[in-house]
């Protein structure tokens, strides 16, 4: 039987960043026009901090695409990336997904603005399976992630909310309605993650992989990724 606050931890090994790296590499110009897309963007929307430099861009492109170490990642019917921004975590995924996927991807953020230049985006790059919703998180709900092009609408089989540094834990477990999904995966602190998790009045279950010592850089130091099951 689990305990209230059920913790995993996991350290993830230098080899799967390296699996990364090579993900980014197999699809480095269509990560790069998204980059350039989202500099231009930047000056004329501010999605992400103003003076962020592109070095800094393609590190948060490879913190985006870490999330596939996840297998739920990988293996949910919709990725709902809450928070989105200019399209962090939702675009790489996006552009990462394995040939024949059918995975569709759906970037939501509260700030028409930011959804505006997203759709821009993904036009621009001819994305398919990928959309831009304006709507604050706590009106989503699962007519939000029906796939209306088939002919018969069906509800997919698995949602998973993602999020980049976009969310406290309880405040995004508060805004999505169980309806919608009960697994989410953050991209957060590691000591920020399980202060906020022991702060829960409810049952958790969480996995936290660890990332201080993927790379040699201090990029990744302190940060984890965060799996949570309600």
């Amino acid at each position: 039987m689990l305990s209230q606050k059920h913790i995993i931890r996991v350290k993830v090994p230098p080899e799967k960043y390296r699996y990364i790296k090579t993900l980014y590499k197999r699809n480095q110009a269509d990560i790069n026009t998204y980059i350039e897309q989202l500099q231009w963007w930047n000056k004329r929307v501010n999605l992400v901090s103003r003076d962020v430099s592109r070095e800094t861009l393609v590190m948060h492109v490879e913190h985006s695409l870490l999330l596939l170490l996840v297998s739920a990642v990988k293996e949910a019917s919709v990725l709902l990336d809450v928070g989105t921004g200019g399209g962090l975590p939702g675009m790489p995924l996006a552009i990462c997904r394995q040939g024949g996927s059918i995975q569709r991807i759906i970037m939501n953020d509260k700030v028409e603005k930011k959804i505006w230049a997203t759709k821009q985006m993904i036009h621009k790059m001819g994305i398919k399976g990928v959309e831009a919703l304006f709507k604050n998180a706590s009106q989503l709900s699962t007519e939000d992630v029906v796939d209306v092009s088939r002919e018969v609408a069906e509800a997919p089989q698995s949602t998973i909310c993602v999020t980049k540094h976009a969310f406290k834990v309880a405040q995004l477990l508060d805004l999505i309605s169980p309806n919608l999904t009960n697994d989410f995966v953050f991209l957060k602190g590691h000591a920020e993650a399980v202060d906020e998790i022991k702060s829960l009045n409810f049952p958790i279950k969480a996995v936290i992989y660890t990332l201080d010592s993927i790379n040699e850089t201090s990029f990744y130091d302190g940060k984890a990724i965060v799996h949570l099951s309600r």
